[in-house]
């Protein structure tokens, strides 16, 4: 039996209901039998702002931030790389080091809160086959939507972000044959700025190169909710899409359609331009669920136009969602891998790899690094 009153290792604790014995597990382990799972925290306190989960990039800007400081904060540096380090792990690997945190003098509860947090965003495919899928709506202007609330034509992040707090893991169907609706990408260009963090602000969208006048179409068949200049974005128009997302496509030239009109997958919604704050023409895509910034790379392979997967999971993280396409799954990098190896081996291509994790073929894997990999028969 284990001390009630010691400090809990570990990053997850099963609760027997008869007795209060505690166990080591990670998120995603099956569960032994009459257990319950609960994600420890430690306090209130974390490392990074709480509004979802930072890439490899994002905690070096925020390094570089810290370390630019006139009196930069030596321990939240330390632990910050020490994050970065704990996200190339294994599952093995990453509770070895979690236990050691706990035999220092002064255990740092933010960092092991951290990656509680972190370890917890992939869903176990218990959890997926478990999920709600989101209802397919065939009037998206509907003006008591479950998810939405009312129809708001005035303003574009009318619904903010409202991950909603029952939901833990949920689908998301993104096309449907049967009923002939398909997907379309916005526009054929050249990937010019990826999702994440950019000069130290956060990106929610897609950069896609562009030449004033081109066609920019719908991705999936919906209603238009908004069509006008909105601040940065310059001439925006949202689409509300029969499959629960909203897409986002600014820095328009000209609209080619108002609030209220129906769209199919590919109806040209605008012509490309350079309005609002922008540097040159280009399209900024953005993919939302609930007011929630979705990575568009985490459903679309920006190389070749082609959805990843039909179905789209999500998870709930915090007040934001981690998305991936259905059959996605973790590789951890082992001594003498390379990118072609891996692809083969899960039956996709480099290119695939690549667009999932945002990297290129001259990226340098490191030992222990875990990328996403699209299983077989998801494309």
């Amino acid at each position: 039996m284990v001390n009630a009153w010691k400090p809990l290792r570990g990053l997850m604790v099963l609760c027997a209901i008869s007795w209060l014995t505690l166990v080591h597990a990670l998120p995603g382990d099956p569960p032994h039998a009459d257990t319950l799972t609960a994600l420890v925290i430690y306090g209130d306190g974390t490392l990074i702002p709480d509004d979802g989960a930072f890439t490899d990039d994002d905690l070096e800007d925020l390094l570089d931030s810290l370390c630019a400081l006139p009196e930069r904060p030596l321990d939240l540096i330390r632990d910050l790389r020490l994050f970065k380090r704990i996200r190339t792990l294994d599952r093995e690997a990453m509770a070895l080091l979690i236990d050691s945190l706990f035999d220092l003098d002064t255990i740092p509860y933010a960092l092991v809160n951290e990656i509680n947090l972190y370890a917890s965003h992939m869903p176990s495919q218990e959890e997926v086959d478990a999920s709600r899928s989101v209802a397919w709506r065939y009037d998206p202007a509907h003006e008591d939507d479950p998810d939405y609330g009312g129809w708001i034509t005035t303003d574009p992040n009318a619904y903010g972000k409202q991950a909603r707090g029952a939901d833990t893991t949920l689908m998301v169907r993104l096309v449907d044959e049967g009923s002939n609706c398909g997907f379309a990408m916005p526009i054929t260009g050249v990937l010019t700025s990826r999702f994440g963090w950019r000069d130290g602000r956060a990106h929610n969208g897609v950069d896609l190169d562009l030449e004033v006048w081109d066609p920019v179409h719908s991705a999936f068949p919906g209603v238009v909710r908004f069509a006008g200049v909105f601040g940065g974005f310059g001439r925006l128009v949202v689409v509300r899409h029969f499959n629960g997302l909203e897409t986002f496509y600014a820095h328009l030239h000209r609209f080619k359609v108002k609030a209220g009109d129906v769209v199919d997958a590919g109806t040209v919604v605008g012509l490309g331009g350079s309005s609002g704050h922008s540097t040159g023409s280009h399209l900024h895509f953005e993919v939302r669920y609930r007011g929630v910034p979705i990575d568009p790379a985490r459903l679309i392979d920006l190389s070749d136009g082609e959805l990843l997967s039909d179905t789209l999971v999500l998870r709930k993280v915090r007040t934001t969602y981690a998305a991936y396409p259905r059959g996605t799954r973790f590789h951890t990098v082992r001594k003498g891998d390379h990118l072609y190896g891996i692809a083969e081996s899960y039956g996709t291509t480099i290119q695939a790899l690549c667009a999932l994790n945002g990297i290129d073929r001259r990226t340098i894997l490191r030992v222990g690094q875990q990328l996403l990999v699209t299983a077989d028969g998801a494309r």
